[in-house]
């Protein structure tokens, strides 16, 4: 069998030379250089703390919002903040059929936020549509930071591997 060696003409080359460079650069950077960057949120798992089962609750409910303040958080006098319109769209999943511990992405979904610092909640709920847990139900918080957006200015990306654990329950 004989192979002929494939020629190209040079301005194939420099086109396969330039998409070759620009490849590079996404994969280098994690996303699209242009268009519009990913929008602040964040990723992981939902894990439910000792002694708390989801049998007695309809709803697991996950939202985000910045804490630049980065005050202590006080699970014995906790204090969910109001909904403000700069937190992240309100996770709501039906408990039927859920699995423990349970993959989610909270996510604004495309642009940037001037904040870094972001507080995590997850709960389990019987209320409507509270944006926060209700007295007596079981829930929990950590914290995590949104990486740099470099030339697009401020923040943006998901946070992966921000694992957060229900075992509080709120007063």
């Amino acid at each position: 069998m004989n192979l002929v060696p494939m020629r190209f003409s040079r301005p194939i080359v420099r086109s396969l030379g330039f998409l070759s460079l620009l490849l590079a650069a996404v994969g280098a950077a994690g996303c699209v250089p242009f268009g519009d960057p990913e929008g602040p949120g964040a990723s992981g798992n939902v894990l439910l703390g000792n002694g708390v089962t989801a049998a007695d609750f309809t709803t697991l409910r996950i939202r985000a919002v910045p804490d630049d303040a980065q005050k202590a958080f006080d699970p014995a006098a906790p204090v969910f903040p109001a909904v403000s319109g700069e937190e992240l769209p309100t996770l709501h999943e039906e408990l039927a059929g859920l699995t423990f511990p349970h993959a989610y992405l909270i996510s604004e979904g495309l642009g940037t936020t001037t904040h870094v610092h972001w507080r995590l909640f997850a709960w389990l709920t019987k209320s409507p549509d509270e944006g926060a847990p209700a007295s007596g139900e079981p829930f929990g918080t950590t914290t995590f930071d949104v990486d740099s957006c470099g030339n697009y200015g401020d923040y943006c990306g998901t946070t992966e591997g921000t694992d957060i654990t229900i075992d509080k329950t709120a007063p």
